[in-house]
């Protein structure tokens, strides 16, 4: 782990690699969705091709391959004939491919491990599901800014019981669950292993904020910035994953079904 100087809080490897994702997104969601796709494919290979040719850490090479999951997921949401699938089985059929790219990237990195070792190895250690769930609870007021942020349409003319129900499961077995392993326990756990933890922090929130670029909101990346410094704290001090997928998975119900009835 490096200590001290201007490397404690920025790395030129990891600087321009975020930069690049918010420029993809830019790409994708402001320009076109093939150019995006394209850049996104392009950058993998270069990057895959720099890291071959380049003497690089071992704690830095897991962390760049650990970001390109996420060109990958770029290349996979927009690449992929999605409009086959009907709007309800388009969650989990996304973020079932996530987890699949995070699974098979940590058992890539831990042979050794079968399914619970990796499980283990994520967010199943050391749990504790009472402080679990009160830092869950924190998930309501953020809900509640990031609707005013975005402003999401309500669902349904009135509040919906089974769409509620459907949400839930879907933002805490899906959205949740994937998102939080791949940023907090695979990117930010890379990022740890070479650097002090704020900045790991920091630039996991920034990495974690470009991919809400499709939001179209500067404000909303912001938002997200911040609750990634929060979650990323989080997982940091608590050492598993419970905590922020109950936050996570919180925040984008209440957001998602709650406020658009109450507000």
């Amino acid at each position: 782990m490096a200590h001290g100087g201007w490397f404690r809080f920025f790395h030129p490897a990891i600087a321009a690699v975020s930069a690049l994702l918010f420029v993809i997104e830019y790409l994708l969601v402001y320009v076109s969705g093939a150019i995006g796709v394209l850049a996104a494919l392009a950058s993998a290979l270069i990057l895959y091709v720099l890291m071959s040719v380049l003497d690089v850490s071992e704690g830095l090479a897991n962390a760049l391959e650990d970001v390109s999951i996420l060109l990958i997921y770029i290349m996979l949401m927009a690449g992929l004939p999605w409009f086959y699938l009907s709007q309800d089985l388009l969650i989990p059929a996304v973020y079932s491919l996530v987890l699949a790219l995070c699974f098979w990237r940590a058992s890539s990195r831990h042979p050794q491990l079968g399914l619970r070792g990796i499980l283990e190895h994520f967010w199943l250690k050391r749990v504790d599901l009472k402080r679990s769930c009160l830092i869950g609870l924190i998930g309501v007021p953020l809900g509640a800014i990031e609707y005013f942020i975005l402003l999401p349409p309500p669902p349904a003319p009135s509040f919906d019981v089974l769409y509620f129900v459907q949400c839930v499961v879907y933002m805490l077995f899906f959205v949740a669950l994937a998102e939080e392993i791949l940023f907090r326990g695979m990117i930010l756990r890379s990022l740890l292993e070479f650097m002090d933890p704020p900045p790991s922090i920091l630039w996991s929130a920034l990495i974690f904020s470009a991919m809400h670029t499709v939001w179209r909101s500067v404000p909303e990346l912001f938002f997200t910035y911040a609750a990634g410094v929060l979650l990323g704290s989080i997982y940091y001090k608590t050492r598993n994953l419970v905590g922020p997928i109950l936050l996570h998975a919180v925040n984008n119900v209440v957001l998602l079904t709650v406020m658009p009835y109450v507000a």
